[in-house]
């Protein structure tokens, strides 16, 4: 499937709207999805089902919805709520990343909107899938990187596209996420009334098993994505929308203790290394996770440890241009600079004009807030899947060299690793029975899609 450029990325159709409180679903009703309901409380909208396999997780969700909507179904089956609420105009899909591609493309197929938490798939063809998909279904999307919504990160894209920085040739993003199980061996009773099969889903049968329910399953690379599905749509945003880095050509890894099977490493660093893209210089974007960081004396020949201290941040990130540096996306410092400035203030900054909309509201309430008015015919989202499947697809590249255990070459037009005919299989995933989408329903989808 030929990779399309961003100018080419809009709908074939008209957006489909409504004229009145979006009726949403939510989809996953506990951990972070907790938080999406309250923002979702804040807004002019109507949550009209509820849906969760975990009747314990459930029961929280209904908890904090009930005040304002006490009479909305409940449903353990994503399927069942699909096939009972003809009415519904949009979904919230919260649940572990497995399943974060089949219930989308369901619900797009029956013409909803759709939000989705991040990372948008679990694998590169997925994302493809969502992609283009959604660019002919005519539905608002948003990808949960609720950071897009932020004044800092489009004054920041702004900023670097203005030239201030120069031609950007390093990044180094790190973050403290890592796989870390307990000692203490599983056990395979599911709670009382788990739904394990459709929590499964799509991925293959196999026990219950505690280690992977309620949050430890983003360390298993049947369910989720690692520290790079956990934080590398968050952190990399500022540097994928500045400087277009959709497409890598290379990925190379580096991790110290042996990955057990079906886990993720407990610490890595990833190097995607991206070609020239237009006028803009290749570049390496260096990943760190599990509490690696760049080199020290990286951040101390820049004065970054002179100025904010010596203990690294557990998450951050550091773009270097010929020109100067941005740290932690709000602070700048050109060359000969003895101090970093905020980016509101330093002179060079303000000179830059404003040409990326901004929200209405601030906080991660505006960044469901703009879809919600995108559902209704107002303005577009700023993480749509047009944007958020390829910055998807850049971070889970990262994995497909983890699980490879090497330096890789990335096809983006054949969607292929050249010389890794394995690598196949962890691009493209294939449907337990049951749990596919049929092609009557998405006549685009290839049908490897199915078991």
């Amino acid at each position: 499937m030929p990779q399309l450029s961003r100018s080419a990325l809009t709908s074939t159709r008209p957006v489909r709207t409504v004229d009145r409180p979006p009726r949403l679903a939510v989809i996953g009703t506990s951990g972070r999805a907790q938080n999406t309901i309250r923002d979702l409380l804040q807004l002019d909208v109507e949550i009209a089902a509820l849906c969760d396999v975990d009747p314990a997780r459930l029961a929280r969700g209904v908890e904090l919805a009930s005040p304002k909507f006490p009479d909305a179904p409940r449903y353990a089956d994503y399927r069942q709520l699909f096939d009972a609420e003809s009415d519904l105009d949009g979904v919230v899909v919260t649940t572990p990343d497995h399943m974060h591609a089949p219930i989308s493309l369901l619900a797009m197929s029956r013409g909803l909107h759709v939000f989705c938490e991040k990372p948008l798939t679990r694998t590169v063809a997925e994302a493809r899938w969502m992609r283009d998909f959604a660019l002919r279904s005519g539905v608002a999307t948003q990808m949960g990187t609720q950071s897009s919504a932020s004044e800092s990160l489009r004054r920041g894209i702004e900023i670097i596209q203005a030239g201030v920085l120069g031609q950007v040739r390093e990044v180094h993003i790190w973050t403290d996420r890592t796989a870390r199980l307990p000692k203490e061996p599983p056990h395979h009773e599911p709670p009382p009334g788990f739904a394990w099969d459709t929590w499964l889903g799509v991925s293959a049968e196999k026990p219950f098993n505690s280690h992977y329910h309620p949050f430890r399953w983003r360390w298993w690379t049947d369910f989720g994505c690692g520290a790079l599905g956990d934080m590398g749509c968050h952190l990399t945003n500022l540097a994928f929308r500045a400087l277009d880095l959709s497409a890598p050509s290379e990925i190379d890894v580096s991790f110290s203790d042996p990955v057990a099977p079906g886990l993720f490493p407990s610490s890595a660093r990833i190097d995607y290394r991206f070609p020239a893209r237009g006028r803009l210089a290749p570049l390496t974007l260096s990943w760190y996770d599990g509490g690696r960081t760049p080199d020290p004396a990286l951040l101390e020949s820049f004065g970054i440890t002179a100025q904010f201290g010596a203990k690294i941040p557990s998450n951050n990130k550091l773009i270097i241009g010929d020109k100067g540096i941005l740290y932690s996306d709000t602070y700048i410092k050109l060359h000969g600079e003895p101090r970093f400035n905020g980016i509101t203030k330093h002179e060079a900054c303000t000179a830059v004009p404003v040409r990326l909309p901004r929200n209405r509201t601030q906080g991660t309430s505006g960044h469901y807030d703009e879809w919600v008015q995108a559902c209704r015919g107002r303005g577009t989202t700023f993480a749509g899947f047009h944007v958020a499947a390829a910055q998807t697809e850049m971070i889970l590249l990262g994995n497909v060299a983890l699980q490879l255990g090497r330096k890789i070459r990335w096809d983006a037009a054949t969607m292929s690793v050249p010389g890794e005919p394995t690598a196949d299989a962890l691009l493209r995933p294939v449907y337990r029975p049951g749990f596919t989408v049929s092609t009557r329903e998405l006549p685009s989808l290839p049908a490897s899609i199915h078991a």
